[in-house]
């Protein structure tokens, strides 16, 4: 079925649309009947979903969707029919609330009441024939559907409908042993690729040995569908027909009855009795599979919130943060992993597999660390496989938000490094991204195999990260790495509020010691003595006759510093230091601490210090620096160090004396030169707003500091993560090399 002539048919443009929805509009000014449906309607999307239509731009949204879905069901429905007449059976269950509870009216009498308004014909059939359904694939209604229902109103109620190559590897992410015996379960089947993809593996498993009734049967009792949208269920009730086509046009088979339920699958909202031929189902797989709702917590309302806490935010400690953060919802948490651990928790038998479409970004950050707990109650789960789809639009270009594909085993040991298939646009494939089914996806992007590990090995809730991406942090660095200012006589350099009036202020500074640098930014800062502007210079007249009372300081103290030991001191004047020279003054620096292992990487510039005003910051005898050429060079340096992929890289090469991130180690790092690009002008504005974010939090002990968590921060060090990853492994010419054997396998 070609999907612009279903879009020219049935569309939002069409004249069908168009008479449809203007005599259901004037039906819910006028019939009792209609708008008690649209009350019942309205009651059951707010109690499952919360108020999704308060901040949407449309006019009179739940009038508008109320008739977008009657007229989408009315579409479906002739289908259907025009299915049941052409194959010769009947569906039992057309209805989306068949089977449950949920709502009272009958989608079919509204059809018949708008029908008979408006004069309508029911020409929807003589518009079709039987080879369009034999060659009909899912995204027909995809189609249809955007087509009928706002974006926004899409988007609020959390549907991102999946392509159905995507839907392809997800299931054969499972690696399922013997697809005749397995059992699926999609809870949240929305359009119901996910049941069609299982559906086709089934076929083509029992194709050769079994009957056609005998592979009906088969599939109408262990390929399961749950949503909790009513045109959800219609959809996936449509496209189960259409994927049992092949066998059910030679099967004997006269009436046929379709495990789609709408209901709640949580059990929160709605936990209604389910049917399914005569008897009661409760519903349990060996697999588990889809695409969870997307939908962030603040824009469920309080009782659903309250309801989830209640049920099982305890049972299944679905709250991984400490403290004040510890609330669902947290960092702008979505609704997607806590309902993955609850399907799993409900429906997966022991040792059953779970592959779900979900946000790139839960390998990182706050959002992801329940998934990264790899624990559901007291069931070990077995990451087994990811599809990393990058920067790629699976779901086309208005929906923003970055996908991956997660392969669970439940009732398993994990073990890391996980298999990873990176997937990015393939320069030499004269076609654009194809998400249609698995095979466009292996001929238009180029995949890569890798294998995902957490930043920290003693903490597999730590950061996920690529195991390539580090490999690819590791090479040669282009800048050069400095000393901090080095003068062995702390009692004579480290100079105290009160002997300021004893001193000029112009050789007095702002020095920074261990203590005093966290991650994107400071922790407060001493006074220093630096008497000179580069090393072993030859100031001691200038001093004497411009600056008297620091010379005779230093004059009063000149038995200390001639006793000094270290022989980088022995030339120049009395006085003199080590560890300057042009790049000390550099406007802009990042400096870590050498000593101990505590990659904290911050930008250091001036400060405004109470006697001295605003001056320049000097890195003290334990801190290594870069001096940057640009504020913007200095931030994405920054940004790149403090990264999930570097910490790791850092991890790995880091010494385990007493100098762990002394020049040589940090060397190691390939730190790639500064350029306009879209990616690295992205990461200098996280780490100045992570700068920004940082002072708000040090008025405090560092130990407490250090104890926190800073929701602001949290998010914008995820971004890094990302971005620092896709830069780095885009720059490997081993992922590379690697990326196009496999894609031509």
């Amino acid at each position: 079925m070609n999907d612009g002539g279903t879009f020219e048919r049935w569309g939002r443009e069409s004249a069908s649309y168009r008479d449809f929805s203007e005599t259901a509009c004037d039906l819910l000014a006028t019939d009792e009947r209609f708008r008690t449906a649209r009350r019942e309607w309205e009651a059951f999307f707010e109690t499952s979903h919360g108020d999704v239509f308060a901040d949407v731009g449309v006019e009179n949204p739940r009038d508008r969707l109320f008739v977008d879905a009657l007229y989408y069901d009315f579409v479906v429905d002739r289908i259907v029919a025009f299915a049941e007449q052409e194959f010769d059976f009947a569906l039992a269950n057309p209805e989306p609330s068949a089977n449950t509870d949920a709502l009272s009216f009958n989608f079919r009498e509204l059809h018949r009441r708008v029908a008979d308004a408006g004069g309508l014909t029911d020409a929807i059939p003589d518009r079709l024939t039987k080879d369009d359904l034999r060659t009909a694939d899912t995204g027909f209604l995809r189609t249809l559907y955007e087509s009928v229902v706002s974006r926004e109103i899409r988007l609020e109620l959390g549907e991102y409908y999946t392509p159905r190559g995507v839907a392809e590897l997800a299931v054969d992410a499972l690696a399922v042993d013997d697809f005749e015996t397995a059992t699926f379960l999609d809870p949240g089947c929305g359009s119901g690729v996910f049941n069609s993809v299982c559906i086709a593996r089934k076929i083509a498993a029992m194709d050769d040995t079994h009957s056609p009734d005998e592979i009906v049967e088969n599939v109408t009792s262990s390929v399961v569908g749950i949503d909790l949208n009513p045109v959800a269920v219609k959809s996936t009730k449509l496209n189960y027909l259409l994927s049992l086509l092949p066998v059910l046009e030679d099967a004997d088979v006269d009436r046929i009855e379709l495990p789609v339920f709408l209901t709640d699958a949580l059990g929160l909202s709605h936990d209604d009795a389910v049917s399914f031929a005569g008897e009661t189902f409760e519903p349990s797989a060996d697999y588990l599979v889809g695409n969870p709702p997307w939908i962030p917590w603040g824009r469920l309302s309080e009782d659903v919130k309250a309801r989830w806490r209640e049920t099982y935010a305890d049972d299944l400690d679905l709250l991984p943060h400490d403290g004040a953060d510890s609330r669902l919802g947290y960092a702008n948490d979505d609704v997607s992993i806590p309902y993955v651990w609850v399907c799993i928790h409900r429906y997966l038998t022991e040792g059953g597999g779970a592959s779900f479409v979900m946000k790139r970004d839960i390998m990182k950050g706050p959002a992801g660390k329940l998934l990264r707990t790899l624990t559901v109650d007291d069931r070990p789960l077995a990451l087994d496989r990811v599809h990393d789809f990058n920067r790629l639009r699976p779901f086309g270009e208005q929906v923003g938000a970055n996908a991956a594909i997660y392969a669970l085993r439940a009732d398993a040991d994990h073990s890391f490094p996980v298999d990873a298939t990176s997937w990015t646009e393939d320069g030499a494939v004269d076609r654009p991204a194809d998400f249609a089914t698995a095979d466009a996806i292996r001929e238009t992007l180029t995949a890569a195999r890798t294998g995902i590990v957490p930043v920290d090995d003693e903490d597999a809730t730590s950061a996920w990260v690529r195991e390539d991406a580090e490999r690819a942090a590791l090479g040669e660095c282009d800048h050069d790495i400095r000393h901090g200012v080095k003068d062995d006589a702390q009692d004579v350099f480290s100079i105290r509020r009160e002997e300021l009036a004893d001193l000029e202020p112009e050789f007095v500074y702002p020095y920074v010691k261990s203590r005093h640098v966290v991650k994107y930014g400071l922790f407060g800062h001493e006074l220093r003595l630096v008497p000179l502007r580069k090393a072993n210079e030859d100031n001691e007249a200038e001093l004497e006759s411009g600056y008297p009372k620091t010379y005779e300081y230093l004059r009063s103290h000149r038995e200390t510093l001639e006793d000094r030991s270290s022989s980088w001191l022995q030339k120049g004047p009395f006085y003199n230091v080590f560890g300057l020279g042009d790049y000390t003054w550099s406007e802009y620096k990042v400096v870590w601490c050498r000593l101990g292992f505590k990659p904290h990487f911050a930008v250091v510039s001036t400060v405004d210090d109470d006697d001295l005003g605003e001056k320049l910051v000097v890195p003290g005898d334990h801190y290594m620096f870069v001096a940057a050429d640009s504020e913007r060079e200095a931030h994405f340096l920054c940004a790149l160090l403090n990264s999930a992929v570097y910490q790791r890289s850092l991890k790995n090469v880091a010494s385990e004396g007493k100098a762990s991130l002394s020049k040589t180690v940090v060397s190691k790092l390939e730190l790639p030169e500064y350029r306009e690009t879209e990616r690295h002008q992205r990461l200098a504005d996280l780490s100045m707003q992570a700068h920004e974010i940082v002072p708000e939090y040090t008025d405090t002990s560092k130990r407490a500091y250090n104890e926190r968590t800073i929701p602001e921060l949290e998010p914008v060090q995820a971004e890094i993560d990302r971005l620092v990853e896709e830069i780095v492994s885009d720059g490997s010419s081993s992922d590379r090399r690697q990326a196009v054997s496999y894609s031509r396998s």
